[in-house]
């Protein structure tokens, strides 16, 4: 029905478009909602739910043969989890909260694991941290390679690339930082990679096209949304607001230039942890927006996108 099936597997992340849906029956309802889309072939629900809520979840992707994926960044950001914290206390309170999301994500036969590192320290220090972080991502990479001999697989674990300095103020963070942390992690553990999401490279600063040559051989996820950089305006920063809004950063042509580079840098050809190279949108409604209608609208841009990229393309 879509002309990418047979190139990737577009998902969403269900808690960022669903943001109203907090007791079990309004989880699963919503859930049901993106599975019965034939849309969609992934699906990434937060670690912060309980197990036998995500073990349902995960009976109903594989009898509606969709994708599932965790996402631990609501964990990590609730909790206020570091694995770059120069406290080793700290670090050992994130790595046993993401070692239970592991075994959370094996339990519902999620595919792949997401987070992000912890905020970015005092200036002079960012060296020393981003070695503690990739020391405890080597740490939670071989749990997931132990754990991976009960399950049949091997889980995915993948680092998204957040703001440095606008909102989250995450450590990881610019593309050469990620560079760095990633080509350590990466020589230990295959099944690590990096999360490049479009709605964060004008909070970063970057060119997506620049940030995706530089990550290449890392990049192993991809999130397509929007952001606002207008101080004042209620999507401002990391909000993931619909496409086409006022002030807006990102719309079509925003996404038909990343899918070209995405394909440039070979994407869609890599072997992954999922069946196929995904791609979710993570948007949200501002206030008085209706979910459903924020969705479509991601559908109707990455039609519009997809069209016009492959336009350029034939022009050339």
């Amino acid at each position: 029905m879509y002309p990418w099936h047979d190139t990737l597997h577009m998902g969403l992340v269900h808690f960022m478009a669903y943001p109203q849906a907090t007791t079990k029956e309004e989880v699963l309802q919503t859930v049901l909602e993106v599975l019965e889309d034939e849309f969609f072939q992934a699906i990434e629900v937060s670690a912060l739910l309980d197990s036998d809520l995500l073990g349902e979840i995960g009976k109903l992707c594989a009898t509606a043969r969709v994708e599932l994926l965790l996402a631990a960044q609501p964990l990590v950001l609730s909790q206020k989890l570091s694995l770059n914290d120069f406290s080793k206390e700290e670090r050992e309170k994130a790595l046993v909260k993401l070692k239970e999301a592991v075994d959370k994500a094996y339990l519902a036969g999620a595919k792949a694991l997401a987070l992000l590192s912890g905020k970015k320290p005092e200036r002079g220090r960012e060296n020393e941290a981003r070695e503690l972080l990739a020391e405890s991502l080597i740490v939670l990479c071989r749990y997931a390679a132990e754990r991976a001999e009960n399950f049949g697989y091997l889980l995915g674990i993948s680092l998204e690339v957040f703001d440095y300095t606008i909102d989250k103020e995450a450590l990881i963070g610019p593309a050469p930082f990620a560079f760095e942390v990633a080509s350590c992690v990466r020589g230990a553990y295959p099944n690590f990679g990096l999360t490049v999401d479009l709605s964060h490279q004008p909070l970063l600063f970057e060119d997506p096209s620049y940030t995706l040559t530089l990550l290449a051989p890392f990049v192993n996820h991809i999130h397509i949304g929007n952001a606002v950089l207008q101080k004042g305006h209620p999507a401002y920063g990391d909000l993931h607001p619909r496409f086409g809004v006022t002030g807006g950063c990102n719309d079509v042509d925003e996404v038909a230039r990343f899918l070209r580079a995405l394909f440039r840098i070979g994407y869609f050809e890599k072997k992954m942890v999922t069946e196929r190279p995904v791609i979710s949108f993570e948007v949200k409604p501002l206030p008085g927006e209706d979910s459903r209608l924020v969705v479509a609208n991601a559908k109707r841009t990455f039609l519009a996108a997809w069209n016009r990229m492959h336009s350029w393309r034939e022009e050339r």
